[in-house]
This record gives structure tokens, sequence and C-alpha cells, in this order.
């Protein structure tokens, strides 16, 4: 049996294109038409259909209405993954996913383990009776009235509707959390303890977080505590001295674990200026609203990055600038960054979701295709592949030159009897698929076209005519 590895699939046009015949004085019989169905895809290095969604929210005294705005959109994200969109053609832009384990953690680890007999951060770690220096630990949010546990389920054939009920219970934090944020250190913490059997080593792993404040995930909290001197510039101190802060490299490890890029999503919605959402971390690293700048008046001392409006204007309150996030993106490929101050966190789900979608296994790409005797079918393959890769890498590739932006285009040819290249899989026959023989999967990051001459039914005349 020829082994396969098959195409997240995520259709984005059908492009018509009509045959240009030129005169002839023989008279001919009738012309089949055709159509040109144009599939673009983009490439991972596997599939899954199980996915773990871990979401970290800042429980602290200013998220009520930003928890809130999330809420809303968690029956968005459920849809989207249970049920995904359609196209024009009435197709699914990607799979559903099969299984999916939700959990939800909060940003508050207290003091990391050092208790102050001075108090920091609204009491945080203080020492006494009692006292939480690990604060909620990073440990999964239960909820007896949510209607599950420590981590909500959804299997196939499951109410989606009921299952994002019992989510967005979960993710009610609250707003009694510790004001010292290590949201970053808190999504590591909960992965590496794999809590409830969390973290499932073959799904692939999302994690979403939500915070208006700098993360300050600590790496040395004996040197941070033993230095800092007046407990309200903490946040201030954080920034100020990043060397006593858990390392990029670190967290980066830390979550992913043994995953490769294309079975892990992150994404943030913290504090970066409105109109940058989805952009880039280079891009929003190099805006100068993300520095960090003292401000005596701001509450935390540091200049927001964005001021979040109600609708009649007023302020609802401000976001420190989430350099962090954007750093720890940097070493994490295809994540999302949005910004906390936006008016609906609506995109950010929808687009998170298509990035989550576009990992799972391919999905159908159409049924209007009949393959020859051989199994080919009349189309061909061009992969536009990722900056500083060659046709080379793709076994009897014909380089057909630069795209628009300097990256190389190529023609991958079509297995024909076990051979090497993409084939029309119709192993699943109500779900025909592009699939690759194991040598020639595309490379992470790679653009697929898939365009297909297709026998369409010639209309009728009307009498007459």
């Amino acid at each position: 049996m020829r082994r396969s590895v098959e195409l997240s699939l995520i259709v984005l046009s059908v492009v018509a294109a009509a045959s240009a015949l030129g005169c002839d004085s023989r008279r001919i019989g009738p012309i089949t038409p055709h159509v040109s169905r144009i599939v673009d895809v983009t490439a991972g290095s596997g599939a899954v259909a199980d996915v773990d969604l871990l979401i970290v929210v800042d429980d602290s005294g200013s998220m009520r209405e930003e928890q809130a705005s999330l809420r809303a959109q968690i029956p968005l994200l459920v849809q989207g993954l249970t049920s995904p969109p359609l196209t024009a053609d009435g197709m699914p832009r990607w799979n559903p996913v099969q299984s999916l384990h939700v959990a939800v953690v909060t940003t508050d680890l207290g003091t990391s383990g050092v208790a102050l007999a001075h108090g920091a951060a609204g009491g945080c770690g203080v020492d006494g009776v009692g006292a939480n220096v690990w604060g909620r630990d990073a440990m999964l949010r239960t909820d007896p009235s949510c209607g599950a546990g420590s981590v909500a389920i959804w299997n196939e054939g499951d109410d989606p509707i009921a299952f994002a009920a019992s989510v967005g219970c979960i993710a009610d934090a609250g707003i009694t959390g510790c004001g010292f944020e290590q949201p970053l250190g808190a999504a590591s913490r909960a992965v590496d303890r794999a809590e409830a059997g969390f973290g499932r080593p073959d799904a692939l792993l999302a994690v979403l977080v939500l915070s208006d404040e700098e993360d300050c995930s600590l790496g040395d909290a004996n040197a941070f505590f033993g230095g800092l001197g007046d407990p309200r510039q903490l946040s201030t101190y954080c920034v100020d001295h990043p060397e006593l802060l858990a390392s990029m490299d670190e967290l980066a490890a830390s979550l992913r674990g043994s995953r490769e890029d294309d079975h892990f999503v992150f994404a943030a919605i913290v504090g970066i200026p409105e109109e940058l959402s989805g952009a880039g971390p280079a891009a929003i690293l190099a805006d100068p609203r993300m520095t960090y700048v003292p401000d005596p008046s701001a509450t935390n001392g540091l200049r927001a990055a964005c001021r979040a409006l109600n609708g009649d204007g007023t302020s609802r309150g401000d976001a420190t600038p989430g350099r962090r996030y954007a750093e720890l993106a940097q070493h994490l490929p295809d994540s999302l960054l949005w910004s906390i101050c936006a008016e609906s966190y609506a995109p950010a789900i929808d687009e998170l979701t298509q990035r989550i979608g576009a990992r799972l296994p391919g999905v159908c790409t159409t049924r209007s295709l009949t393959p020859e005797p051989d199994g080919s079918v009349p189309c061909f393959v061009h992969m536009t592949l990722p900056t500083g890769l060659d046709c080379s890498t793709l076994p009897g590739a014909l380089a057909l030159g630069p795209d628009i932006d300097g990256r190389p285009v190529c023609d991958l040819p079509q297995a024909i009897g076990g051979g090497s290249g993409w084939f029309y899989d119709t192993a699943d026959a109500t779900c025909p698929r592009l699939s690759f023989s194991p040598d020639a999967v595309p490379p992470l990051g790679t653009i697929v076209r898939l365009q297909c001459l297709v026998d369409v039914e010639r209309p009728s005349l009307p009498a007459g005519g």
C-alpha cells in the first residue's frame, strides 16, 4: 500500500476560464466546455485531527470587560473548529476537529514561591499563616457548575453548543488574582505539569493568552524580589530587569515541547496598538508605542500601548506594551498577536480558528474529477516555497522562477503508479483530496496551487436558439 501524507486545505477561490477557439471551415461536433478550478493551500508537514487548547486568562482587577469580551467569542471558536465555515461551493474550508480539549489557567503565580514580609502587588506572596506564595499555581480551573472537570472535552458527535457554554463558564476566571501577572510562565507550568491528562502528545496544542499587562514571568524569583525596593514599582522593575525573567528560548521550548512547528499555535490578545492587530512580531516590536516609557500618572508606572474605549468614547482601561509576547512569537512560527484594546475579539478568534484549522487533515478538493485508469487527473500543482528553499528539495520538481516576492515557484510532477509527487487520493470516496508521497511533502509555509480542468455540462439552448 502506498503511504501518503494528506495536506491541510483552505479553499480560497474558484476561477472560471473560457477556452479560446480559432475559426475553422470544417463542421465540428459538440464541444464539451471546461472550467479551470483553482485551489490554494497552505502546507504543513503532517496533520492532526485532535486539538488541545489552553486559554490563559489575566484574572487581575482590571480585566472584567476583557474577560467578558473573550467569553463572548468562545462559541465562534468552538463552531469554527467543530463545524467549519463553507466556501461558495459549499465545501468546508478545513476539516472539523475530531476531538477538542480546552483548559483554562490564570496569570496568578503569586510571587513564584518567594514569601514577602512587606507585601507586593496587592498582597500577593505576603508572609504569614495561609500565605499563598504560588498564587493559583497554573492549576487548571474547575467549577462544578460548569458541567465539566478541569478539562472540557468535545468529541465528534457531541453537542458543540453545550460544550461552548461549559468552556465559557470555566473561562469566567474572576478578577481577584494577583496583580503581578506571569501569563507565559503560567502557560509553561500548566503544559509541563500535564494536569488531568491535558496536552496529549499527538494533538495539536494551541495556547491563547489574554492580558492587559506585560508578561513578568520570573526566571530568578529570589534575585528579583531581593532587589525590589518599592513593591509599588513591580511593573517598571520587571521591564528594567529582563535578565531576571524567564528567557524566550526557555519559554518557547517548554510550551512547544517535542511538537513540530505545525503542531503548535501561539496566540496572544495583549497590549499592542489596535491597528497592529495581526501584524508580524518584528513590525510590532519596531513601533515606538511598544517602547517602555515611564509614566508616573499610569497605574503601573508605564505608558500605555493602547487604550480601550467604550461605545460612548470613554476609556475602559489601558494596556501596557506587551513586548515579551511579540518576542516569544519570534520563536514560534505563524503566531498570532492581537490588540486587547479592540472593540471586538471576533476577528482575532476567527483568525486563530483558521490557523488551527489549516493544520487539520485535508478537506475535500472537488467531487468533479474523474481519474484515468492509472489514477491521473487533468491537473497541475505549483508550489511557492518559503524564502531560502529551492525546487531541488522536492523530487522531480521543475523550477518555474520566482514570484513577485522573490520566492521560488516549482511545478511538482503528478505521481503515477506509486512514484514521487502529488496524487489525487480517492481512498475516501466521499472526500477525495490532494495528497503527496512521503518524499514530496511540502515544507511548512509552502503555498500550493492545484489547478484542474473539469468537464461541465453544456447548457441546453432554448428551442429555435
